[in-house]
């Protein structure tokens, strides 16, 4: 009994002529890869062009972190002068506050002038 032609087994040559040119269509080949290698590398060209490495980044970041280190020691040594002068001022208004009634008792301020004082709100 003959065998059929689609029962034979398949040789090198079959293989070749169909299955390959049949996966060309799936899988991509040679010249594909190529193709996008150029792609890539014409991507990364432009890229580093465009966008920052990770030296610059870094360098960048450490700036930007020092600068703002500086700008908060700054601002401890504001706020730490602000909580002293908030206190000497708060000093002086007792002190104030103690010299005029000093004066008022001993009669060296007069009640208008005393009067004049407390319009004035500083104490």
């Amino acid at each position: 009994m003959v065998k059929d032609n689609d029962e034979k087994p398949m040789t090198i040559k079959d293989f070749q002529e169909v299955i390959i040119p049949a996966m060309e269509g799936v899988f991509a080949t040679k010249k594909d890869l190529a193709f996008l290698h150029t792609e890539l590398q014409s991507f990364k060209t432009e890229a580093m062009e465009k966008f920052a490495t990770k030296q610059e980044l870094a360098v960048f970041r450490n700036e930007s972190f020092n600068f703002f280190d500086k700008i908060i020691k700054d601002l401890d040594i504001l706020m730490t002068e602000q909580k002293m002068g908030y206190y000497q001022k708060q000093k002086e208004r007792s002190l104030w506050t103690i010299m005029i009634e000093a004066m008022k008792e001993h009669q060296i301020l007069s009640v208008e002038q005393v009067q004049k004082i407390k319009e004035l709100g500083v104490f």
